[in-house]
């Protein structure tokens, strides 16, 4: 939105929306439609009772580091703004979601004047706080807002102008509000350009650090040239399945992100591009809107996988045979067929819960059988929570020899123990300093080592073994088990000090057969670890792995995918026979498990399952699927269409 004039004709008329608007009309004639909806709900909601007065420091530095992911992104393009606006004699601000101003940089000049006007960082500036403003209506709207002069709603903010980008997720989640403010006749075209491009370069590298796992990152743009720049289009696919776009993606495609959300890739595309190089990307025709362009560039960067740390310890002396002193990697149980990340609504309300207790320092319990992906969901916390940006160190209990547990987790002195490293070792508990712990399988750490992480925990500060001084020690604390705890505690298996300490927040994850949609969530897999790679599944050995209960849960089907990939013949083609054996019972069972588990469905519903396993079956090529089919190639988009 251009900046609007400051004139006295410009505050004339914002003088005469203010009155229709007190008399119940309509001010959009008078002022930008945004503003106008502002001022509506400012009068509602009485704006401006909120105060002025900055928050403590100690409060304000809790807020800056929740909100650490987006000041380490945004803080360089605040400093350049602000830099290349110097001559303007203007603030950049840098708010939190709530409109919380986190940070200040710009004219000093013209701080002075901010300060008197609560412009600065520990103050609120919501719209209910603080009336219509660049920060707080920029929050709502979703948009660039630009707010000068007499168009605030408190009169008292008239002295200012302001022109404010929200930063905005794949998600659609507003992150926070990119600001500049100023005296009105400061805010000028060209100074709403340079915040918006801003917000875009913070944008772009918040979207592109640290996909979630298993995460697909799409980047396209009109010249080859733009792709790596901020302003490229992305999208984010997970399973092929659209979970996020960025603006740039929303604005070539022609679509709202509701409207995008969930729609499959290869529906939207002719063809995509291989991994790993520059290839053209052609919009299906159905979906190519008036003036919109059909083709661009486009290559794949693919998300990190959630991999456990690797710290390889110095080479054990004689004394100690190299088999006795685990690396921290296989401490953790690292494992080449870690448990995928299945999206899951339950399963996402319980990750928003364990990072909001995280980060109140409170320890998370993680139960759940084996395989069902504990560390996978203990790092998407920690990928999510305020410690995001220290280390993750995990630790398998039940996989590091009892005699060697308590020196790996609390360290040692020189000459602690027969063996011991020349310096000693800092143990693992200091290693997690700033980040997160997390112990699996906590239910096999033994009594006498339960007491010392129980000291640990209230003291917060560990002392090696050997001597030695106390060392200060600052983490989170997340435990897994698939033991009874509670059980084991009230038997005296567990000491129950220290599981009353652990139990506070669980998180149970449920086995995978009991998932609700558990035939789904394999085919999604299989889609994702096979047919995605061009391997195809005949129907019988796909009813199979969908109707097996798979007792080992996520880690089974992953590793028995894996296997089954690397014995495909040369035609890509795994048949019934080729399956392992406890996965084989006879066809008549398998087809029986099929009918028990599928409910009954319409017509369209079975043209739509038809559709999808022919396409399934011919690597996304339409043409073959609909000669599979015997359909022409237009009655299978038709009905693509429709299903959709």
């Amino acid at each position: 939105m251009p900046p609007q004039s400051t004139s006295d004709a410009g505050a004339a008329q914002c003088r005469r929306a203010r009155r229709l608007l007190a008399e119940g009309g309509n001010a959009d004639a008078l002022i930008p439609v945004p503003l106008a909806r502002s001022w509506q709900r400012c009068l509602e909601a009485d704006a401006g009772s909120g105060s002025a007065e900055p928050i403590e420091r100690q409060q304000l530095f809790c807020r800056r580091d929740a909100q650490g992911r987006l000041r380490h992104h945004a803080l360089p393009e605040l400093e350049a703004l602000a830099e290349a606006l110097a001559p303007s004699r203007v603030i950049v601000l840098l708010a939190d979601p709530e409109g919380m101003i986190l940070d200040a940089a710009g004219s000093d000049a013209f701080m002075t004047k901010a300060q008197r006007v609560a412009l600065m960082p520990g103050v609120d500036w919501s719209e209910p706080s603080r009336g219509t403003n660049a920060i707080g209506t920029a929050l709502i709207e979703g948009s660039v807002v630009t707010v000068v002069g007499a168009q605030h709603y408190l009169e008292q903010n008239a002295a200012l102008g302001c022109a404010g980008t929200p930063l905005l997720a794949p998600d659609g989640r507003v992150m926070g509000v990119l600001d500049v403010s100023g005296d009105p006749r400061c805010i000028q075209a060209h100074t709403v350009g340079l915040v918006r491009m801003a917000g875009q370069m913070i944008e772009h590298r918040m979207a592109l650090d640290l996909p979630a796992p298993g995460t697909e990152v799409l980047r396209f743009a009109h010249e080859q040239p733009l792709l790596g720049t901020h302003r490229e289009a992305l999208l984010w696919a997970r399973d092929g399945v659209v979970v996020g776009a960025n603006r740039a993606a929303l604005r070539a495609l022609g679509m709202t992100l509701e409207q995008l959300r969930a729609r499959y890739l290869e529906d939207l595309f002719a063809s995509l591009p291989g991994q790993g190089r520059v290839s053209s990307l052609e919009l299906r025709p159905q979906w190519l809107r008036p003036g919109r362009a059909s083709q661009w560039s486009a290559r794949w960067v693919a998300g990190p996988q959630a991999q456990p740390l690797r710290v390889e310890p110095e080479p054990a002396t004689p004394a100690l045979p190299p088999h006795a002193m685990p690396t921290v990697a296989a401490a953790c149980g690292a494992d080449a067929a870690a448990p995928p990340i299945i999206g899951d609504a339950a399963r996402d309300a319980q990750l928003a819960r364990a990072v909001r207790v995280l980060d109140a320092d409170i320890p998370v319990l993680v139960l759940g059988e084996s395989g069902v992906g504990k560390e996978v969901f203990a790092r998407q916390v920690h990928r999510a929570s305020r410690r995001a940006g220290g280390p993750f160190v995990a630790v398998n209990c039940a996989a590091v020899p009892e005699g060697l547990i308590e020196a790996e987790l609390f360290g040692y002195e020189e000459g602690a123990f027969t063996g011991a490293r020349r310096r000693g070792s800092r143990g693992l508990v200091r290693e997690a300093s700033g980040g997160v712990l997390f112990l699996d399988e906590i239910g096999d750490m033994p009594q006498t080592l339960q007491a010392r992480l129980l000291r640990v925990l209230q003291d917060r500060e560990v002392k090696p073994l050997g001597g030695g001084r106390a060392q200060a020690v600052d983490f989170a604390l997340i435990c897994a088990t698939h033991r009874d705890l509670a059980g084991m505690a009230a038997e005296g298996g567990f000491r129950v000090d220290l599981y009353y300490r652990l139990q506070h927040f669980r998180v149970e994850l449920p086995a995978l057969r009991a998932l609700p949609e558990r035939r789904a969530h394999i085919d999604s897999l299989l889609r994702q670890t096979l047919l995605r790679h061009g391997l195809r599944l005949s129907p019988q050995a796909r009813e199979a792995l969908l109707c097996h209960d798979w007792p080992g849960n996520w880690r089974q089907l992953v590793a028995v995918c894996r296997t089954l990939a690397a014995l495909a013949g040369p035609q890509g083609r795994i048949d019934y026979a080729d399956l392992p054996s406890e996965l084989r019972g006879t066809p008549r069972q398998v087809e029986d498990a099929a009918l028990r588990e599928s409910p009954a469905r319409d017509l369209r519903s079975l043209t739509a399952a038809a559709i999808e396993d022919a396409l399934r079956a011919s690597a996304g090529n339409v043409s073959r699927a609909a000669r599979s089919l015997g359909v022409h190639r237009s009655t299978l988009y038709r009905h693509a269409t429709r299903t959709d």
